[in-house]
């Protein structure tokens, strides 16, 4: 299942014509994937064809895919699970391993052995994984059974060019499915045979969701129709108040995917709860047995759409969770404070827990990279970024505001950074240090480096959630530190929300 915002649905482009005048259209190189699942009652498979309109070399990587995103598996496919061919016919091909590639995952590289001549073609089968139930499950990248279809990631599936190029392709996506199935990614939807066309680097397919099959969804697959239970609307307003605060002037869709999870816990606490963001989408699992609140789920979606706005690629994805986890956490729950979807007291709240989870969680003091380590193993380590990120980055806004007698404040720091990491594809530390070095002097980067340690314990500083709450010592065994009213305030006021 997937629900999608109306107001910014993309047409749905289906015409062979259209998609044949793209292949033969002059410009960017050309990137056209062919979908087709395999429903079989003995097993599903998803079969994928490539073609690109590009030449490489001899001994030039052709393609890559990771090995595994954030320790989650992907397609792993072999030497003899691509096919490649070109005007002359086969093309042999060499795997090459590399433990850190794109996006600091462990990526496997494919080679050709001779030059091209015309168009390449991949070929290739993936299937879903095989799901240890009592595992703690870890990011919504894999692919997956759902009843009568299959979901997952782009990136785990599909082989493409170097990610981190900045080169524009022609893209076409193409489903061919049955005229009773239907087929979604993040940028488009459509029922029976149908194609899509984009121009843009590669990653704005590969950070991509999809679902095939028998899908169901809300709105329905090509129907006007307003959305039922509100949930489109709840999205929609918090998607507007976001893309407002961060300039984000893109208009392009919003979607959110529906998977079962088939683990049983995860790091929320919540069995089988759980959500994964990629570009302008993510991908909410959720199991029957689930006892998930309405609130807890508000909550969770808010997290992973803001994960569109914390834009750390670069480095180890040790640093890249500590922000970006930190960063979901702390802006989902300020937005929607500040865009009224909270009251004063549920925001309190919700921060309260938040501290409240990372002082009793047992891997309090591990570094952030030994808490990386064990993440998928360790439930408690796996959130470590989440609450030690958001934590800190109340303590950076709270020096800002002191700083400049309130006239600034981490909405400026945060904003910069995602304006300058829209221009660059391996975004991070080279650019949020100079950032928080020119607010707060080199005194905030060497806190940073400290905060990474887990020692000393991370303190919220005065002032970290405004003017109407102080920071209050709630617990030595262990040491708890949470936020309270000021006796006498009122805070629903306005004078309260920052």
């Amino acid at each position: 299942m997937f629900i999608h915002s109306n107001n910014k649905a993309l047409a749905f482009l289906a015409l062979q014509s259209l998609f044949n005048s793209v292949i033969a259209s002059c410009g960017p190189p050309g990137f056209h994937l062919t979908l087709k699942p395999d429903l079989a009652p003995e097993g599903y498979n998803l079969h994928g064809t490539v073609r690109i309109t590009d030449s490489f070399t001899a001994n030039e990587t052709i393609a890559v895919l990771p090995n595994t995103i954030a320790w989650i598996r992907t397609a792993q496919y072999g030497a003899n699970d691509i096919i490649a061919t070109d005007d002359e016919g086969t093309i042999p091909l060499v795997m090459q391993d590399v433990a850190v590639g794109p996006f600091g995952q462990p990526t496997r590289s494919c080679i050709a052995q001779r030059a091209t001549s015309g168009s390449l073609s991949l070929s290739f089968t993936a299937s879903p994984v095989v799901v240890n139930a009592s595992a703690l499950p870890g990011p919504l990248f894999d692919i997956r059974n759902g009843t009568g279809g299959l979901t997952g990631s782009m990136w785990a599936l599909v082989p493409v060019p170097d990610p981190m190029s900045t080169t524009e392709y022609n893209m076409t996506v193409s489903w061919d499915i049955s005229k009773s199935q239907a087929a979604a990614f993040t940028w488009a939807d459509g029922r029976g045979p149908h194609s899509h066309s984009l121009i843009g680097p590669i990653t704005d397919l590969l950070q991509t969701f999809f679902i095939v099959g028998d899908v169901d969804s809300l709105p329905a697959i090509s129907s006007p129709e307003q959305g039922a239970f509100g949930i489109p609307s709840f999205l929609e307003t918090l998607l507007d108040y976001s893309t407002s605060f961060w300039a984000d002037g893109s208009g392009q869709p919003y979607r959110v995917f529906i998977r079962v999870n088939e683990e049983q816990w995860t790091s929320i606490g919540a069995p089988g709860a759980g959500g994964t963001a990629l570009l302008r989408s993510f991908t909410v699992g959720y199991n029957a047995a689930a006892a998930i609140r309405a609130g807890q789920l508000r909550t969770l979606w808010a997290h992973e759409m803001t994960h569109n706005w914390t834009p750390w690629v670069g480095g180890s994805s040790t640093e890249q969770s500590r922000y970006n986890e930190g960063s979901a956490e702390y802006w989902s729950l300020r937005l929607l404070w500040r865009a009224g979807m909270l009251t004063s007291q549920e925001y309190l709240d919700e921060m309260n827990t938040r501290a409240y989870n990372y002082y009793t969680n047992s891997a309090v003091n591990m570094s952030d990279s030994a808490a990386q380590e064990v993440a998928w193993q360790i439930r408690d380590a796996q959130r470590i970024p989440y609450g030690r990120g958001m934590l800190h980055l109340t303590n950076i806004d709270a020096q800002v505001r002191a700083a400049t007698n309130g006239t600034q404040s981490l909405d400026g720091l945060a904003q910069e950074f995602v304006r300058e990491c829209r221009a660059t594809a391996g975004c991070g530390a080279e650019t949020w240090f100079p950032i928080l070095r020119e607010a707060l002097g080199q005194d905030a980067v060497d806190e940073w480096e400290r905060v990474t340690t887990g020692w000393p314990l991370i303190k919220p500083e005065d002032g970290s959630l405004g003017p109407c709450f102080n920071v209050v010592r709630n617990g030595t065994s262990p040491t708890l530190w949470v936020w309270e009213a000021k006796e006498g305030v009122d805070i629903s006021s306005e004078e309260c929300l920052i």
